[in-house]
């Protein structure tokens, strides 16, 4: 599958625009990473057009986040392993437990929990704050022998850490096909057999066979308020549900919108704006 690339030069002040660019190509679904002022997102090319990138580019430019001088370009799928050894993917250890490093990293880091991640074009090594909190957080609450579910599962990490702390079956669906095929490569490197990763959205909870007693969706603001629903009905009475993907100032709308849903708001945890928030149903 082809992604399209849209290339920007966030203007100053560099440190807060390039966190409000971020955060508003997330709610369109593009994934990122940013090097100073230099910031380059991604999007799968079926799901929106050049001429939309343009707009949604153009808005940013009129509201001088980013300098006019954009560009769009369609890359063509390939390993991304490589890209990721030579640039921002280094072994990182969370909460003193968990330990995440690809098949490529030679380190002398020890942990209880260590995962293996190969990361190609999927989101989810660690690094990112979102990912680094939902992995504190599974290190905290009790998996044992629990019904996992994994919304935008990206490269697996999450129900992988889950299915070592002791989740009885853990469930990932992701819409994009390189996460699916990333998925079972790192389950295979993690050697979980507990996992089965499912290609589609939220509509597959639907007529999902199962409930689960946990829930996690590290995704992004405008999925979690438009998903939430659906979430909530996978989920058994009693269970908990952790997401994350959004912004301080996000917490209050993902907060009423669960509430909405039927869930009580238990906490929730930042890391340089992003948050994570727990509930229960």
């Amino acid at each position: 599958m082809n992604y399209l690339e849209l290339a920007v030069t966030v203007l100053p002040p560099v440190d807060d625009n390039v966190e409000i660019v971020a955060a508003f190509l997330s709610d369109y679904g593009f994934e990122g990473s940013a090097e100073d002022e230099n910031l380059k997102a991604y999007i799968q090319a079926d799901k929106i057009t050049e001429a939309e990138i343009h707009i949604i580019a153009n808005e940013l430019v009129v509201k001088n986040f980013i300098d006019s001088t954009f560009l769009i370009d369609t890359i063509a799928p390939r390993n991304w392993n490589d890209e990721w050894e030579k640039n921002y993917f280094q072994p990182i250890l969370i909460g003193k437990r968990c330990l995440i490093k690809s098949s490529f990293h030679k380190t002398d880091l020890k942990a209880d929990y260590e995962i293996l991640i190969d990361p190609k074009m999927s989101f989810g090594t660690g690094h990112h704050e979102t990912t680094s909190l939902m992995v504190e957080y599974l290190l905290e609450i009790d998996l044992k022998d629990k019904t996992v579910l994994d919304m935008g599962t990206g490269t697996g990490i999450l129900g992988i850490l889950a299915s070592m702390l002791g989740s009885k079956s853990v469930v990932g669906i992701d819409n994009d096909s390189w996460c699916y095929e990333n998925t079972l490569e790192n389950l295979e490197l993690n050697k979980i057999e507990n996992f089965d990763i499912c290609l589609g959205d939220a509509g597959l909870l639907k007529n999902y066979p199962h409930t689960f007693e946990v829930v996690i969706a590290n995704i992004n603001r405008h999925i979690l308020l438009a998903d939430i629903h659906y979430y909530v009905q996978a989920m058994q009475k009693g269970g908990q549900i952790l997401l994350s993907g959004f912004y301080d100032e996000d917490l209050e709308v993902i907060q009423a919108e669960a509430e909405k849903c039927g869930l009580k708001f238990i906490s929730h945890k930042q890391k340089n704006k992003w948050n994570a928030a727990q509930f229960i149903l």
